[in-house]
């Protein structure tokens, strides 16, 4: 328990909560600064960060930079667009998903993680650590998805039956699985290139890629599940 009060731990909390309060202020703003703010954060990825995990002599790079991270980012812009006026969650659930993954995994990880998933790539992650994504992102979805005003998720969410906890389940373990291969990607790029941290923009995170990896995948796959509802 003593790396909860190390100076990383305290200086991760703090970035976090500074993350939280510029993201939650631009979004409550309006739909035009949270979106500028979004594209903001992909010029930077874009011009500093991307550039150190890809090689653009390569021409499947330029390929490849628009599946990610200019899709993800449009995706997160769109759904604010689209929804912010319909229900406030919804352009949300991608950040509160990848991020209690994220937070929650990590906690798991530091006091019972053993069992390594692929230590070569990253060595943090543990199945514990994705044992407690799930369990948090399930605790999550219990309380937001018969929340979400956008029929007919709202109908069939407010349901409770046997069928809508295997749902909310089945959602939370394809989302928490998305989040850890969206971190992990990143982490198959840092390796390869002997990075640590993509950046050091965000102290105790690294760069934006670092913090967001997760966000990007969750945002696509929330897309996906609006459409298909």
């Amino acid at each position: 328990m003593i790396f909860i009060f190390s100076a990383e731990f305290f200086k991760r909390l703090l970035t976090s909560l500074a993350i939280i309060f510029c993201f939650g202020g631009a979004y409550l703003h309006s739909v035009a600064m949270f979106s500028l703010l979004m594209f903001i954060i992909l010029v930077l990825v874009l011009f500093f960060e991307w550039p150190k995990l890809v090689d653009f002599d390569l021409p499947y790079s330029w390929i490849a930079t628009v599946f990610y991270p200019i899709l993800p980012v449009l995706s997160l812009i769109f759904l604010n667009y689209r929804f912010h006026q319909v229900d406030l969650l919804i352009p949300m659930y991608p950040f509160l998903v990848a991020w209690t993954a994220d937070t929650f995994g990590y906690f798991a990880g530091k006091i019972w993680g053993v069992h390594k998933i692929y230590p070569k790539i990253s060595p943090g992650k543990s199945w514990e650590g994705f044992f407690g994504s799930f369990v948090a992102v399930v605790v999550l979805n219990f309380f937001i998805l018969p929340n979400i005003k956008i029929e007919p998720i709202y109908s069939y969410f407010c349901k409770v039956t046997i069928l809508t906890v295997i749902v909310i389940l089945l959602i939370s373990l394809i989302f928490t699985i998305v989040a850890f291969l969206g971190g992990m990607l990143i982490s198959i790029l840092k390796r390869h290139n002997g990075l640590k941290d993509v950046g050091n923009v965000l102290p105790g995170h690294g760069g934006f890629l670092d913090r967001f990896d997760s966000v990007f995948f969750t945002g696509l796959l929330t897309w996906a599940f609006i459409l298909v509802f």
